[in-house]
This record gives C-alpha cells, structure tokens and sequence, in this order.
C-alpha cells in the first residue's frame, strides 16, 4: 500500500511507513513544538490502525464542531469508533476524524488547552 503522505525518518520505513498526518489537523490547532513531525503520525499495519496526536489546540477557529483532525484517508479509517482516549473524551471516528465531546459533556475547551496528547489502536478495515 502506498499513501501519497509524506513519510517520517524511521529505522525500517519500508515495512510499515509512519506517515505525517499533520495535514489533516483543523483549522488553529498545530503540532507541539517538542514533537514536530512526530506529534501527528499514524500507521498501517495488516490488521490495525494507529494515531498518534500530540497537539496544541488553544488555536483551533471552530470549537463548536470539537475536531481535531479532519479527514483521514480511509486506510487509516477504523472499524469501530475507538473507546474513549485516557478519559478525555476524545476518539478516532470511523468517518476519519478525531473527535472531542463538547465542553458540557467533558467540563473543558480545547481552546483552554496548550496541550492534547492521546493514541489510538482500532481494527483495521478488511
């Protein structure tokens, strides 16, 4: 499988490819300066998928729709919605996005946050 996404430096990249899916971050929210590259990625192994955020949302312009992540390509699409994430109330949605409850559900604003960090382990779709 070959994703048009930009690959991160890894040991083995030909394998299993961990790519930057920093792209697919909403609008205002950015990767944390410690991680760069690294604090957005994701990967496909045969039967799971993985996300791995690690992000500033104190700029996100739309907090009504509680999105972090927009639009992932369907490989990295899980079978199931993923259980919640470290009680945080966010998740991996089968339609590609990652997605936090809204504040009366969770008690905080992303945008009252410097710092997110969760990962996800989902079925992959067959």
């Amino acid at each position: 499988m070959a994703l048009d996404l930009p690959v991160l430096a890894t040991p083995y990249p030909s394998l299993y490819p961990i790519y930057n899916l920093s792209s697919f971050l909403a609008p205002g929210i950015v990767t944390t300066a410690t991680g760069g590259a690294f604090s957005c990625w994701g990967q496909i192994t045969p039967n799971t998928v993985m996300v791995s955020i690690r992000v500033n949302p104190s700029g996100i312009v739309d907090e009504s729709t509680g999105n972090i992540l927009i639009g992932l390509p369907d490989e990295f699409k899980p079978v199931v919605n993923t259980p919640d994430s470290a009680l945080q109330g966010i998740f991996l949605m089968t339609d590609g996005r990652i997605w936090k409850r809204s504040y009366a559900q969770t008690g905080w604003y992303l945008a009252d946050r410097t710092e997110v960090s969760c990962m996800f382990t989902a079925p992959r779709r067959a």
